[in-house]
């Protein structure tokens, strides 16, 4: 179809295309006590009164109940083509093609459907340390979202960070801003060549020093705006200059360009025109879509006592979709340009960009929606794309009494033990676990230690003992760190056995520092992906080197918080 112009649509219509609605609040009528699910018929005028230029896809089953947290082991099958199907039908209810927005942010889309791949997280692409293999595996994502229908994704994450924040693990190289724009420019490449909007976030980024996390507080980018330009401004200036689709802005305040507040916190990101609309559009000169972060986050909605008055001023800021829209979202808007609060030209602003970004990603094409491959042709080459960053990716932080290579003649039984707070790193671990059993050795894993007396046994018992800890953002959610009991069996480990002991991070790659610093041997593998388990077993055996490039400061600069 052809792409519709300003003076062919609406006010509502323009005003749709900035919605960006949770599913749940599509299939169930919030109005109701029990929020009752909402029938075909009812979902099919929702959608023609608010006219939705979006949909967040990654919340809904392909019967339409809501499903949360699709990776939960009681969550549904959920296959790739059986969810574009569904999301094709829920499209065609709309006069307008709709974007299929997804995150897919860290391990692409086998995270939530079953039958796509479990990519490397940022971090191992960034030791992998290759153009030509961000770009690659852009394209296998890419394709993989296309299989399942969805055709806005949103990453790269390219904030700078600390050891103690939540993008720490979710950037290519996080004290790096070189690093970032060129492993973040080849990936976005990769993923919009095959008509997948890619987006950076979160503008206008971080810093160095803030640790606190805006899902649940508001914080701050405490640079002056020398040294924002000399870091974060670099990052995005070079990764719009070369062509992203969108931004997302986030939450964090940035007081060296908006001091204002509101309920004596700094005014959030979202929320300052003088951000979004003068920094980013205006100085950076950024000409595509701006996209809000989730506007329930407390790091924003702790600011404000009227949701009325939020949604005015997220669209006033100067953002063009709005994350997470409530219900009456579209009337607020609606209601605000008839009485001159938000004027008619801002929201023409908004909608001609996301109608520009439909054009790009080929929304309008008639033949967008026929694909010439399907999930099963492009997951083995993820797979190969993938296997290759992970054998690049694994990073010896140190050896200190030359244990490695292994020698497997002269290994019988091995002890794994596990640390986490993530109970499905426990279960994952079982194929490193096949993986030295395959290899003829025995293998026994075990979650913690718990005293002196399990740790002499353990390594009167083994001949190789692997420490394997994973930690990571919101798995689960708080403070990035092991406590209790996990935290206690640190108290053991490496008391004996230490000659023949490797420690190994799958999450975090300061674990070595942190806690597993008596370690005589540490691998960092950056994440749990089939081909980074493979990859770690294969290493530690002498099959491949080990050429990991650490992709950030293996000892932590001092950080002074304020």
């Amino acid at each position: 179809m052809k792409k519709p112009s300003l003076s062919e649509m609406t006010l509502r219509e323009k005003i749709g295309q900035m919605l960006l609605p949770y599913q749940y609040h599509i299939y169930h009528d919030m109005d109701t006590p029990d929020k009752r699910e909402r029938t075909m018929e009812e979902v099919a005028g929702y959608i023609e009164k608010e006219k939705f230029g979006s949909f967040y896809m990654e919340q809904v089953d392909v019967h339409g109940i809501d499903q949360p947290d699709l990776t939960a082991p009681d969550a549904p099958i959920m296959l790739a083509d059986d969810h574009k199907k569904f999301m094709e039908k829920q499209d065609a209810l709309g006069k307008i093609p709709a974007f299929m927005t997804i995150d897919a942010e860290t391990e692409g889309a086998g995270k939530i459907f079953h039958d796509l791949s479990v990519t490397c997280k940022p971090l191992a692409i960034g030791a992998a340390d290759s153009e030509e293999l961000a770009f690659e595996l852009g394209v296998c994502i890419g394709k993989e979202l296309r299989c399942a229908g969805a055709n806005w994704r949103w990453a790269p994450c390219v904030d700078i960070s600390n050891r103690f924040a939540l993008g720490y693990n979710r950037t290519y190289a996080p004290d790096d801003p070189d690093k970032i724009i060129k492993i973040a420019n080849a990936h976005i490449r990769g993923v919009q060549s095959v008509g997948v909007a890619a987006t950076a976030k979160h503008f206008p980024g971080a810093d160095r020093y803030e640790y606190r996390d805006p899902h649940f507080c508001p914080n701050i980018i405490s640079s002056d705006m020398d040294e924002w330009w000399r870091e974060q401004g670099k990052i995005f200036r070079e990764i719009i200059n070369a062509g992203v689709y969108s931004v997302m802005v986030g939450h964090s305040g940035f007081p060296a360009c908006d001091n204002s507040t509101l309920k004596g916190k700094y005014r959030p990101a979202t929320v300052s025109r003088k951000i979004v609309t003068d920094l980013l559009k205006g100085e950076l000169g950024f000409k595509g879509v701006v996209v809000t972060d989730g506007i329930v986050m407390a790091g924003l909605t702790g600011c404000y006592d009227s949701y009325e008055e939020l949604i005015i001023d997220l669209v006033n800021a100067g953002n063009d979709v709005l994350l997470g829209t409530y219900p009456g979202a579209g009337d607020i808007i609606e209601k605000a340009v008839a009485e001159g609060k938000i004027s008619e030209a801002r929201i023409d602003d908004a909608c001609s960009r996301i109608l520009d970004m439909k054009e790009k990603t080929g929304l309008f094409d008639d033949d967008y929606k026929k694909l010439p491959y399907n999930s099963s042709d492009v997951a083995p080459q993820t797979k190969k794309v993938n296997t290759e960053i992970a054998r690049r990716a694994i990073t010896k932080v140190y050896d200190r009494q030359n244990l490695l290579p292994l020698d497997k003649n002269k290994i019988k039984n091995v002890t794994i033990i596990c640390s986490t707070h993530y109970n499905g790193f426990f279960e994952k671990l079982s194929f490193i676990k096949k993986c030295i059993e395959d290899r003829g050795m025995t293998v026994r894993l075990q979650r913690r230690i718990g005293s002196d007396a399990e740790m002499d046994e353990i390594a009167k018992n083994s001949d190789l003992i692997i420490y394997a800890a994973y930690v990571a953002p919101h798995q689960p959610k708080g403070h990035i760190s092991l406590y209790g009991e996990e935290c206690a069996t640190y108290l053991y480990a490496f008391s004996k056995g230490n000659e023949k002991s490797i420690g190994l991070s799958m999450g975090h790659p300061t674990m070595h520092y942190e806690i597993m610093a008596n370690a005589e041997t540490f691998i960092n593998a950056y994440g749990m992906s089939p081909e980074l388990m493979e990859a770690f077993v294969e290493a530690i055996f002498g099959e491949i080197p080990i050429v990991g490039k650490s992709p950030v400061n293996l000892t932590p600069n001092r950080l002074i918080f304020t």
